[in-house]
């Protein structure tokens, strides 16, 4: 055998090995996924509230369910308006982007409405601590900044196509996926809202010949890890944006969201358009907004 050879060996071997010690790191050995529900039509986002309750759009059924830390899930809300992106306040409200109804509300736990923002589009967003609501504009190339008093304008249109937007832990940055690539950009909230110039955090793997990754929801953990929904499973990095592994899927080979849920936030919880799953790990999620 080559030196080349033998050096290419080493070096798959090597990350063979980095990725199964990474997942043993993070699975609780004889806990598999567990299927929570089927039979949606496009679950496009996920959130969870402080309890760890879990509330999910079938976006498609036009209808947003509540899951239990009991893994119990109910009909929450009938004619969400379309609803595709949620997110959960820190007011105790679930915001919506309601897509059919072009525009962005909060509801409340009995499911009263109020109308926050009108003739937007948005299949994704995210609610900062001060109510602040960043929203992706993905036929437009934009992100957008809703601010408490209810005024909206553009903050990067440095992402060909925003997706999903994710908080950093501190609350100080905000991630971006681009589902058409393997980029995941991270940008510094300066102190009106507005967006410093972004920079790549990690990497993702692709397929072989493309480079799109798919890549939807995100997460943290609260030892650091970054989460990536993606056509290949769930990616993996650590604080750096360095790869730490890939898990496998569990259904039809690709997942469109990544949460922590739970009373204690124990659950790695993923969705893939018809099913939600639920996985025992040995870390627990950071808050998600």
């Amino acid at each position: 055998m080559s030196r080349i050879a033998v050096l290419i060996f080493a070096l798959l071997f090597q990350e063979f090995a980095h990725g199964a010690r990474g997942s043993e790191a993070l699975l609780v050995p004889g806990k598999n996924w567990e299927l929570l529900g089927e039979g949606y039509q496009l679950t496009a986002d996920s959130a969870v509230d402080h309890a760890g309750n879990i509330f999910f759009t079938d976006a498609r059924n036009n209808r947003i369910y509540k899951v239990d830390s009991g893994g119990h899930i109910a009909l929450w809300k009938e004619e969400s308006g379309g609803a595709h992106g949620i997110a959960y306040g820190p007011d105790g409200l679930l915001y919506a982007g309601q897509h059919n109804q072009k525009r962005i509300v909060a509801l409340s736990a009995d499911r009263t409405e109020s109308v926050l923002a009108e003739d937007v589009q948005t299949h994704h967003l995210t609610v900062t601590d001060r109510n602040q609501i960043y929203f992706a504009d993905a036929p437009n190339h934009r992100v957008w900044l809703l601010d408490a008093a209810g005024m909206k304008r553009v903050v990067t249109e440095q992402v060909d196509w925003p997706h999903c937007l994710r908080l950093s832990s501190d609350r100080t940055r905000l991630l971006v996926t681009d589902p058409h690539t393997a980029q995941v950009m991270r940008f510094p909230i300066q102190p009106d809202g507005g967006l410093a110039r972004g920079e790549l955090f990690c990497r993702l793997k692709t397929r072989t010949g493309t480079t799109a990754t798919e890549a939807g929801g995100m997460a943290f953990d609260s030892g650091g890890y970054f989460y990536v929904a993606t056509n290949l499973g769930v990616q993996v990095f650590d604080a750096t944006g360095h790869s730490v592994t890939t898990l496998d899927p569990p259904g039809k080979g690709e997942v469109s969201d990544v949460f922590f849920a739970g009373d204690h936030m124990q659950w790695l919880v993923v969705t893939d358009g018809e099913k939600l799953y639920r996985r025992a790990v040995r870390r627990h999620g950071a808050a998600r907004n």
